[in-house]
């Protein structure tokens, strides 16, 4: 009788752990849920008016792992300034704050949103040194850049701002 109860527990346990948790395939209204961005672009390859419920699960995971790194004391600014990278670095981590360049794309397939992590991260950073803390930062290295740098062209919305930044006229003939 006991081997018989052990045989039955052993096939039960070993049965169960061979079913895997399966995500589900359709809404309440009956549309098939898409889980990725990958298979939604094949689907909608091949059908532009694609009736699906989006859940996207990456970034769910994206948005947890930055909460995680932000608890554990970890904040990254993500963005694109070559001219101004390492000033910004050299400030940023006086903050405890990494850099990393970042050049995003501004296509989105479907529902779902390619930087999660990255937004996170930044809703911190203005969380905790306000909204216009990146923005001065990035002035301030602008600004030393064209200190520096006076024979280099810096244009920003068709204004060359070694006109702003250049008190005494150099030998640049700026227009």
């Amino acid at each position: 009788m006991n081997k018989l109860f052990l045989i039955f527990i052993s096939s039960l346990i070993l049965n169960s752990c061979k079913q895997k948790a399966e995500l589900e395939k359709y809404d309440k209204n009956g549309n098939l849920i898409v889980y990725n961005e990958q298979v939604y672009s094949k689907m909608w390859l091949k059908n532009k008016n694609l009736k699906v419920t989006v859940i996207d699960t990456f970034c769910i995971e994206q948005k947890a792992k930055a909460k995680k790194d932000i608890k554990n004391g970890k904040l990254i600014y993500f963005g694109f300034h070559p001219r101004e990278f390492k000033k910004m670095s050299k400030i940023l981590n006086q903050f405890g704050i990494e850099i990393k360049e970042h050049l995003g794309s501004c296509i989105r397939m479907g529902g779902f949103e390619p930087y999660c992590y990255k937004e996170e991260m930044y809703k911190e950073i203005n969380r905790r040194y306000g909204e216009n803390f990146i923005d001065s930062i990035f002035k301030v290295a602008q600004k030393e850049f064209i200190i520096k740098n006076p024979n280099i062209e810096y244009m920003e919305d068709g204004i060359d701002l070694r006109k702003k930044y250049l008190k005494k006229k150099t030998a640049i003939n700026i227009r």
